[in-house]
């Protein structure tokens, strides 16, 4: 019989290292996707994720059981993407040219050929829903991510985000009709 999130802790918490490691198993691929949502960077989100399960660890005490674990985690991996965000200085790469205006960092790349990942996200579906997603509000295009891309509840949604259910809820029918809007005028 699979264990609940909250026998797991207490297991941990009891003693069973096993435990926390069943956690992170559950729950890895699921931080890692919301990380990438927030960040859209992969080296990113891996930092972010594995630092969110440090201080999920480190805080594991503290879990309040009225919010479910996986609320909690997501709790601590968006406000770890938003540290992330705010610390992020975009190199120019311009300042690695030399004076015959060659470039030495761009032509070292490794690998200018698309992997398999990248080059599904450059699916014709793929893209037209991303660019419908970035014309959306933030505010609008969190909710609609965690809904649909993680599978969340409202309830989980206003937990993570700090907003009420009703005002998540309402997030949620703005985000739609932008969305049906945003559609019929490419279409």
């Amino acid at each position: 019989m699979k264990k609940t999130d909250e026998q797991l802790i207490m297991d941990y918490l009891e003693g069973n290292e096993n435990a926390l490691g069943v956690l992170v198993d559950r729950y890895l691929s699921l931080a890692y996707n919301f990380a990438f949502q927030l960040t859209r960077d992969r080296e990113a989100s891996e930092d972010v994720v594995q630092e969110s399960f440090i201080k999920a660890w480190k805080n594991i005490r503290g879990w309040k059981r009225e919010s479910s674990f996986k609320t909690w985690l997501f709790a601590i991996t968006r406000n770890t993407a938003i540290d992330w965000l705010r610390k992020r200085k975009d190199l120019t790469l311009s300042t690695y040219e030399n004076e015959a205006g060659k470039n030495l960092l761009t032509e070292t790349l490794v690998d200018e050929n698309p992997s398999p990942l990248e080059l599904l996200e450059r699916a014709e579906d793929a893209t037209f829903v991303a660019n419908l997603l970035e014309e959306l509000d933030p505010l609008y295009r969190d909710v609609i991510n965690l809904r649909y891309g993680d599978n969340l509840t409202f309830k989980e949604i206003g937990e993570i985000l700090r907003r009420p259910l009703h005002t998540v809820k309402s997030q949620h029918r703005r985000a739609i009709i932008a969305l049906r809007r945003a559609r019929t005028k490419t279409a």
